[in-house]
């Protein structure tokens, strides 16, 4: 059985009919152009040297050499080899989340199917260093312990579905928890923690775990799985087919989302990283993991498989160079090595640059893209050009920082606070000091004045140079103290008037009953007739909450949220 390290490459191999589609096309207008050069009897004079076949030969060889370069990028492996392992690595817990909202299906096959599958590839490039692995609800159970046999550790990945958690729900804390007590406390660095999950927690306190993790130096690699939108959660039966859909106590449709906030910010508070499903790059996390300060491991024995790349890269360079060098021209197989050569050595810095730029266009040119409309006024567009990079790169805090702006200029305020307050997450203060400032003018325009002041001075306290925060702040601490006293003049005058309304009530009812008026209480006491009703009244309270509480049995405790 063939097992693909890298199996993300073999993607590319949609792209060989579109090059012998390209091919084919090269090959009728060369065809055209002849014909348009010449009458069709003098062709084969003027192109006495042309050799059709031979061109056909040399196109197949180089289709054949990319074939056998994207299998052998993939790294195919196979046939078992007992492996003993010593040197250095770090310590990785898998945990999956295995809740019933993961059943959900806006990822497909569904959020539980696709991560139980990154998982076994990512596993795959883990291989030398030490995994575990953890699956949670509402409660965290450890499935495979810390291992360096990841072939072993794979075995597990089938077992994880929802109907074999005991506990429903979904308890971030406990996965938090439990995972990371599978690390050695006294190891101070080398612990990445995966979570694969949609972060829709139901009970618990997540970010108390996170906290402890981050004193015991686990990193947290997040895998934000499901979408913003969310979806429905299927209920099946035991042959699988779709029952109904999950509904809460009120007969509602339960929709699960992602819960993207919460995660992005348990990630950053480890200094960990943060990934979106859609646009997940498991090269990127790869090589996050590999930065890592590693360890000394103990040796161990497990069983790996055999890497078989280098004969696929071989048989891909054969091929490549006969196509690159082989003629198409009549008794000449091949040509001027010279000229081939230079147009190799020309071909070579061309691709890797392509190759290189590539990676990153996604974010970057949706980040120009975004500055650009963003200038021009449309901020629409500019928002939808941001929203576009945060698929690639959600814990990147200049993207939400500029997503504020652009929500901001919308008039969307306490979305564009939220949007702002994910960019505090950078270690930049002065990049911190421009996000206070933005979130305090949110707050101004909202009449939040005390927000808006405690947001400028967050602002200052981290640039202090800052003219434009200076002035704002001037401006609404002079606001505060105009309406301060506006308010102050007011609730004077109406206690006032209360209280000679309330002077002349009582004089004109002791009129009434024949009664000398009685000199009114000094400011702070109260008269006995009005202490008496007022302590009637709540004993005749305490009485009638006494008789409700003998009145209704306790209710037990249950579970309302079980997805």
């Amino acid at each position: 059985m063939i097992k693909w390290a890298a199996s993300q490459y073999l993607y590319l191999l949609f792209s060989i009919p579109l090059v012998i589609l390209g091919i084919s096309v090269a090959y009728v207008m060369k065809k055209r152009s002849f014909k348009a050069l010449a009458d069709a009897h003098l062709i084969p004079r003027l192109a006495d040297t042309f050799n059709a076949k031979l061109w056909w030969l040399k196109s197949a060889l180089l289709v054949i050499g990319l074939l056998f370069l994207i299998l052998g990028l993939a790294r195919p492996k196979w046939g078992e080899k007992l492996q003993i392992y010593k040197g250095r690595g770090i310590d990785i817990v898998l945990c999956l989340d295995a809740s019933k909202s993961m059943n959900s299906q806006d990822i497909k096959p569904s959020r539980l199917g696709w991560a139980k599958m990154q998982a076994s590839s990512l596993l795959d490039n883990l291989s030398t260093n030490q995994v575990a692995i953890t699956a949670f609800a509402g409660e965290c159970y450890v499935m495979c312990p810390m291992t360096s046999d990841v072939e072993a550790a794979k075995l597990f990945m089938d077992i994880i579905e929802p109907d074999n958690i005991p506990k429903p729900g979904t308890n971030i804390q406990r996965a938090v928890e439990v995972s990371g007590s599978l690390f050695n406390p006294k190891q101070g660095t080398s612990k990445a923690l995966i979570l694969v999950t949609d972060g829709d927690n139901l009970e618990g306190d997540p970010m108390a775990a996170v906290k402890q993790a981050a004193e015991l130096g686990i990193r947290l690699y997040i895998i934000g799985i499901g979408t913003l939108q969310g979806s429905t959660i299927p209920e099946t039966d035991s042959r699988g087919n779709l029952i109904s859909y999950k509904k809460d106590n009120e007969d509602k449709i339960v929709v699960s989302r992602l819960a993207e906030r919460l995660l992005l910010v348990m990630a950053k508070a480890t200094d960990g990283r943060y990934y979106r499903a859609e646009g997940l790059n498991a090269n990127n996390l790869i090589s996050e993991l590999e930065s890592m300060k590693k360890k000394e491991l103990e040796g161990g024995e497990y069983v790996d498989y055999v890497e078989r790349y280098q004969y696929f890269l071989a048989i891909s360079f054969l091929f490549i160079f006969l196509g690159l060098f082989i003629s198409d021209r009549r008794g000449k197989w091949f040509p001027s090595l010279g000229i081939s050569r230079s147009k190799l050595f020309i071909l070579i810095p061309i691709f890797c640059i392509f190759y290189s730029s590539s990676a990153n266009a996604g974010v970057g040119s949706s980040m120009r893209a975004g500055n650009k409309a963003l200038n021009k006024g449309n901020i629409e567009q500019a928002l939808e050009k941001y929203q576009e990079a945060l698929v690639h790169e959600p814990d990147n805090e200049k993207i939400h920082y500029n997503v504020g702006l652009a929500l901001y200029k919308l008039q969307k305020y306490p979305e564009a606070i939220s949007e702002f307050q994910l960019g505090l997450l950078t270690k930049d203060k002065y990049f911190q000091a421009k996000t206070f400032y933005n979130i305090g003018n949110c707050h101004f325009k909202q009449g939040k004045l005390d927000d808006a002041i405690n947001s400028y001075v967050s602002s200052l306290l981290l640039n202090p140079n800052d003219m434009k925060t200076k002035q704002n702040l001037e401006f609404c601490l002079k606001q505060k103290e105009q309406q301060q006293s506006q308010s102050d003049s007011t609730k004077q005058d109406q206690k006032q008037d209360q209280q000679q309304k309330q002077q002349q009530k009582n004089q004109d009812q002791q009129k009434q009953h024949g009664q000398q008026p009685k000199p009114q209480p000094q400011k702070g006491q109260m008269n006995k007739d009005e202490a008496d009703r007022i302590l009637q009244a709540l004993q005749n309270k305490e009485k009638e909450n006494m008789k409700k509480q003998k009145g209704q049995p306790k209710k037990p405790e249950t579970v309302d949220k079980d997805w």
